[in-house]
């Protein structure tokens, strides 16, 4: 015989039969093999996936740093009107602490309903693609929920760190110099 197929009841046992079979003078390949390479190159995806958002997620601070600044700036004369007739700075920080956490939250809802719409579509392509060629339809996307939960949090944080700064400023301002700006 040029091949044998050993199989082993329970999972436990593969490295001891393994090691008996290759003492025996023959090479061994088991399917578990293939699946932990597979693996391996899923996770190595998955990385460099984790890098691009990480990338992502520092570009979208920065230009919601830059939309929390100009708002200030476009709002100057709002917020001295603000002051005049009462506003507190805590008032004002708030405002502005409250928009970044809006605009960071709906970013973080916005990107996983894109995702899962994107996902969909893909996966739909795929398994109609399969279906064509007589293969099977899969699911080749799993999103776990505490994942998205950590995603709209973490927007949710960027949101607010990026507002932090623009919040401070507009509280500061003095109502004369606000009603001044131009």
């Amino acid at each position: 015989y040029t091949q044998a197929k050993v199989k082993v009841s329970e999972n436990k046992f593969m490295e001891e039969v393994r090691e008996e079979i290759i003492q025996m003078g023959f090479q061994v390949a088991a399917l578990s093999d293939t699946i932990e390479q597979a693996n391996k190159i899923f996770r190595a995806i998955q990385i460099i996936l984790a890098i691009f958002g990480l990338i992502a997620l520092v570009v979208a601070a920065i230009g919601m740093f830059n939309t929390m600044t100009i708002a200030l700036l476009e709002r100057i004369n709002e917020i001295g009107v603000m002051k005049a007739i009462g506003a507190s700075k805590k008032d004002i920080a708030r405002l502005f602490l409250g928009e970044a956490v809006i605009m960071g939250f709906l970013g973080g809802v916005g990107g996983i309903v894109v995702g899962f719409l994107v996902s969909w579509l893909f996966n739909g392509g795929i398994n109609l693609l399969a279906k064509s060629l007589g293969g099977q339809s899969i699911d080749l996307f799993y999103t776990p929920f505490w994942f998205i939960f950590v995603i709209v949090f973490l927007s949710t944080l960027v949101g607010l760190i990026t507002g932090l700064f623009p919040a401070k400023k507009a509280s500061k301002l003095k109502p004369l110099d606000a009603l001044r700006y131009k």
